[in-house]
Order: C-alpha cells, then structure tokens, then sequence
C-alpha cells in the first residue's frame, strides 16, 4: 500500500502537524510461476516444516483415539477390516503379479487378521462389469459405520488424458492378439461404488500400478475418511513386480510397523513414511490423497483381536447427526498429556448422558490460524490510528479541564487593517503618525499662514 497522508482536522497535543502513515506489507510478493511451481502449504511453510507437522498431527490423533477409547470404554480401532485384491487372470497377466499377492494377502490375514479376498478379472465378459460387480458385492458385504474397507489393485495402468479416467488394464501391448474383449476397465466408473454417499464405513484403496495418482480429486464428504495410497505420484511410473516393486515396500513396511508399534495402532500416514523411507523406492515416491473431503484424519490399521474376543459395536445405529465445535488453543499443538486431560473431561461431561446422547468424539485435525492478508492488515492499521485520535481527543478534553488556558493577546494588524489602525492612533494621539502624513499637515499649515498675512501696497 502506498503512503497516506491524513490530515489532522481537529487540535491535537502534536499541533497542526500533519501525520504520515505508511502502512507497507514485507512479504515478498510472489510471481505467478513461482505460485504455480510451489511446493510449500497455504501457511508458506517449507516442505521439511509441514512434514513435521503432518507428522506431529498424525501422533496427536492417535493419542485422542485412544484416550478417548478408554475414557469412552469404546472399542479401540475398527470392529471389521476386509480387504479386497484385484488383480488379471494368469493368462492375461502380463506382469506376473501372483507371487506378491499371495504374499499381501497371507499378511493381512495371518497377521491382521483381516477378512481377505482375492479376485482375477478376465475377458469371460467385460472387464468393466466384473470389476464393477466385485466393487458392490464387496461394499454390500463389509460396509458399517465401524468398519473399514481396503481394496488393493496391482497391474497394468494408463491415465486416459482427454477421458479423464485411470484405465486399469492386463497389458500395454494394444496389437496382442486372440482377446475378443478388451481387457481393460475404468476404475474412475467402478469406484463410485466406494464413494457413494449412502457408504457409511471407511475405505483405503491401494493402487499399484502407473499414473495411479492422477484420479486425487477429493469429494465434499467430511463425515467418514476414504484414503488412496498411490504407487507414484502424478504422472509417474512405477516398478514392476520384484525387488523394486511398491508391493514389495508396503509388505516390508507393515512388517516392520508391526513390531514398531505392537498391538497399538499406526495409521496410513506411518504407513507411507516407511514406504518412502524403503531403499528401494528412493527414486518412486508414493503418495497418500484424500479422496473425500479432507479433514486431516487419517485411517488406522492394527491387528484385530479374534472374532470372538471382539466388543459388540458400540453404536445401536448410525449417528443421527454430527457436531462440529472449534476449541481455540493457547498452543499451536497439543502433547500427550494435555490431550489425555481434555479427553477425559470430555468423557465425563458427555459420556452416557442421556439427554446428550454423545456416541464418540472423533479427532478432525488441527491447524493454525489463518495468516493476515495485506487488505486485514492495513484495515488493522487504520483501526488503530482511529483508536488513537479517540485517546488523543480524550486527554486533550481532560487537560483543559484541569488546566483552562487564559485569554489570548489581540491579534496583530494585518495590511486589511491599516487604515483604521492609523485612524484609531489619530484620534487617541497615542501614536506616532507616519512620516508622509506629517509633511501633508506641515504643508497645510504653512497654506493657512499665508492666507492670514495682510497685503501691504508697495512703496
């Protein structure tokens, strides 16, 4: 903003001065590339600063979900995880995808002890109708509002610029013959399925295959978490199965988060940070999207305890409705201890009060107030020279009261006033008249001394 002259138009302590106010922003504007080519959050926060509070974010929500588990006496976790691998037929599969699947699957099952299915698409009918069908059958079978859902993908796959849709499909060579159908399916169709409205559970879907990324275009929805855990990032391309694979990563990674945490929970974000942490995947780094609103919670995995150890749902129904309250905070995050109190206040303010009927508290995210713009900060700055003339007007009013001022002195003649400034002095003979008109009066004096002299006739 450039500099503002305000004018002082009643009587200040300062006078009559007059005050300049130059109210400059110091932030560096930005070009419109560098805006373009920025790889820093809203807040302008470095790539190293808004990792760090990504991950001090993710650990601040798994101390909520726990401490209000407990304080609840809710059950920690899901109560069902399912999961579902996509992949194409032996014939069709043409990079050979059964070992690290069989893998995958023993893990989520022996380990997890998650309910796991693995289906194959092939050209018996349209790829599209089978994958379509498998997406609603496993949605209809595993959906509830305690459940989450893990559809995994691993195969051949092309981003269809001009369509915009991911197309999966068994190979890349178009020419391969004796296919009567295609073996191919758009997984942008198919995965509706998973983000229709009337889904109530949680999902992650785990897409090894190219150009995986560039479907991320989150939705409107905030009252559930649906995750995409990509093999790459937009554009990219990823390795095929062996020692470089993502598949191969994400095996070792939940290997290794699994002694890390016991049988506490991690969530998808730890999942990720092993992944690119793998020294196989240095130069592929995958990515972790929001595919519905984003509301800075991520999904957890841990391993589920027997069926028959497990706690009855803790909801009767789905909630009939959520509450969203804004806490604002003397810090800019919150550590275990501090959290463990306000759950537990929380709890005990809410927790099995019929009138309120609260079923759980959820942990949405936090984050810092929202920076100054440049148009605030100068109506900041106006405000407080408005403020200032009211307290200068203020002690001024008070002085004088305390302080009268006496009468002040005639003013000084001015050039308007001259004629009947010399007059006054004439008439009061207290002044000296000026020296043109005492030669006028001494020349009218001698005229009447001449006319009084009597004419004598000449001798």
């Amino acid at each position: 903003m450039d500099a503002t002259t305000i004018e002082a138009t009643e009587p200040y302590p300062l006078g009559n001065r007059v005050i300049h106010a130059n109210i400059q922003s110091i932030e560096p504007e930005e070009s419109s590339d560098s805006r373009e080519n920025a790889t820093t959050s809203p807040n302008n926060m470095s790539e190293e600063e808004e990792k760090a509070m990504q991950t001090r974010s993710s650990e601040m929500q798994l101390w909520w979900d726990e401490a209000i588990a407990r304080n609840m006496n809710l059950p920690d976790g899901y109560q069902n995880v399912a999961v579902l691998i996509i992949k194409w037929s032996e014939e069709l599969d043409e990079l050979k995808t059964a070992v690290e699947v069989a893998e995958l699957d023993a893990l989520f099952r022996e380990c997890f002890n998650y309910t796991t299915k693995i289906v194959e698409l092939n050209v018996s009918k349209k790829p599209q109708h089978q994958l379509n069908r498998h997406l609603s059958t496993f949605v209809e079978e595993h959906d509830g509002p305690h459940n989450l859902m893990i559809v995994y993908y691993t195969g051949h796959g092309i981003y269809r610029e001009k369509e915009k849709y991911l197309q999966l499909t068994a190979t890349t060579n178009s020419t391969k013959k004796g296919l009567n159908i295609a073996a191919q399916a758009n997984w942008n169709t198919a995965e509706e399925a998973l983000r229709a409205n009337d889904v109530d559970g949680d999902v992650l879907t785990i897409l090894d295959t190219c150009f995986s990324s560039n479907i991320a275009k989150s939705g409107m929805e905030d009252t559930r978490t649906y995750e995409l855990l990509s093999a790459c990032g937009l554009d990219g391309t990823t390795a095929s199965p062996g020692e470089y694979s993502f598949t191969r990563a994400l095996i070792d990674s939940l290997k290794q988060l699994l002694i890390e945490f016991q049988d506490r929970s991690f969530t998808t974000f730890h999942l990720n940070q092993k992944i690119l942490l793998h020294p196989a995947r240095r130069d592929t780094a995958s990515q972790l999207w929001y595919r519905l609103k984003h509301h800075e919670r991520h999904i957890r995995l841990s391993p589920l305890k027997p069926s028959s150890n497990r706690s009855q749902p803790y909801l009767a129904h789905p909630p009939g409705s959520y509450l969203t309250l804004r806490f604002a905070l003397r810090d800019e995050s919150l550590n275990q201890e501090q959290i463990e109190c306000l759950t537990k206040h929380l709890s005990m303010a809410f927790n099995n009060k019929a009138l309120v009927a609260v079923r759980r508290i959820d942990w949405m995210g936090i984050r810092k107030p929202a920076r100054t713009g440049h148009f605030r900060r100068a109506a900041l700055a106006l405000h407080a020279f408005a403020q200032w003339k009211k307290f200068a007007r203020r002690k001024r009013n008070e002085r004088i009261q305390q302080h009268p001022t006496p009468e002040p002195d005639p003013p000084l003649p001015t050039p308007s006033l001259k004629r009947a400034w010399d007059t006054a002095c004439d008439e009061s003979n207290g002044c000296p008249q000026p020296k043109r008109k005492q030669l006028e009066n001494s020349k009218l004096q001698q005229n009447r001394d001449q006319e009084t002299i009597p004419l004598t006739p000449p001798t």
